[in-house]
């Protein structure tokens, strides 16, 4: 089992997030090394090498403290682990040595997605990476994001479609472009691509999630049991898992074993995990609009970052038209 640094909701961001290329004019220098050092460790995305990645690009700015390389890598790395403050103070100090760092401009265009909800800023900072490297794979998969969460999903899946194109061995590649079908209600594509990244690398927990996610949808409740059952294997301690069966089961007309789920992930709200969103959609299941609603506004207010596909996330279908989901949007700048 991997230890990896985000549960089932979340991992999808370092699924998506592969080391950035550095570009330098020294290989030989300690600034150099450390930051080569740094990327290697930055590849793996497990928690504990996330961590000795942000130590390996601090000792190479410690060397050399205009080597534009090292803060990009830390940039990224500082994403990775939610340190989105910390992401954008070295991306933007990456971006004042060498304007040109690709990876630096996707980094920022990641914050601005996650931690701002800037859906124009970030869609900026995407083109820019990409014009600079157009051949960059994770540039693409990250601007789909914004795609899709602002409506326009068939662009999405065409970006991701491209980025496979150019990394096809890639795994968090492969299974990126099933994340995106998925949100495009694609499921049976989303779940075929899914399959292709396990093959690739079968210890994607993500991609188990989101397939059971996927079964969920088309009401293929066995499917979807067995896809989170494999996912838990591999993560036995993710509670998203305990939101999604609940959801599951709510769908599935099994209230005592939704309810069950249910408790625990609400009792993980109300002490102040972000799983706001998750309750949300499991009141929307068994059709009580008014505590979906209420935890949905409790969501936004945590600013809890699955909300960053609200507009497009199946689970709320019903709220669709209800002047309180509405007004979640207008917040979010994702309604007019």
């Amino acid at each position: 089992m991997r230890k990896t640094a985000f549960g089932a909701g979340f991992a999808l961001l370092a699924c998506l997030i592969p080391a950035a290329a550095v570009s330098q004019t020294d290989s030989t220098s300690p600034a150099a090394k450390a930051s080569a050092r740094g990327q290697e460790l930055l590849a793996r995305r497990t928690a504990d090498d996330l961590q000795a990645a942000v130590r390996e690009f601090a000792q190479a700015i410690a060397a050399d403290s205009t080597f534009a390389p090292a803060f990009a890598g830390l940039a990224e790395t500082r994403a990775l682990l939610f340190d989105y403050a910390g992401a954008r103070e070295a991306a933007l100090r990456a971006l004042s040595l060498d304007e040109r760092l690709a990876e630096a401009h996707a980094t920022l265009g990641f914050v601005r997605l996650h931690a701002d909800w800037d859906w124009t800023g970030a869609e900026g900072d995407f083109r820019r990476a990409l014009e600079l490297d157009p051949q960059a794979a994770t540039p693409r998969l990250w601007y789909a994001i914004v795609l899709e969460a602002t409506g326009r999903s068939e662009e999405a899946v065409a970006e991701a479609r491209r980025a496979v194109e150019i990394e096809p061995r890639k795994a968090y590649v492969r299974a990126g472009l099933g994340y995106r079908l998925y949100w495009a209600r694609r499921y049976d594509e989303a779940v075929e691509e899914l399959t292709a990244a396990l093959d690739l690398d079968p210890t994607l927990e993500t991609a188990h999630y989101f397939i059971g996610r996927a079964r969920v949808q088309q009401n293929r409740f066995a499917e979807a049991r067995a896809a989170f059952a494999r996912a838990r294997k591999l993560s036995p301690e993710d509670p998203n898992l305990k939101s999604a069966e609940a959801y599951l089961e709510a769908r599935a007309g099994r209230r005592k074993d939704s309810d069950r789920r249910y408790y625990e992930v609400e009792r993980l709200a109300i002490r102040g995990m972000p799983f706001c969103a998750q309750v949300a959609g499991v009141r929307a299941a068994v059709g009580d609009k008014d505590a979906a609603l209420r935890w949905l506004e409790k969501a936004h207010e945590g600013h809890e970052g699955s909300l960053v596909w609200l507009k497009v996330d199946p689970r709320f279908d019903s709220l669709h038209g209800e002047p309180r989901f509405t007004a979640i949007l207008q917040r979010m700048a994702l309604s007019p």
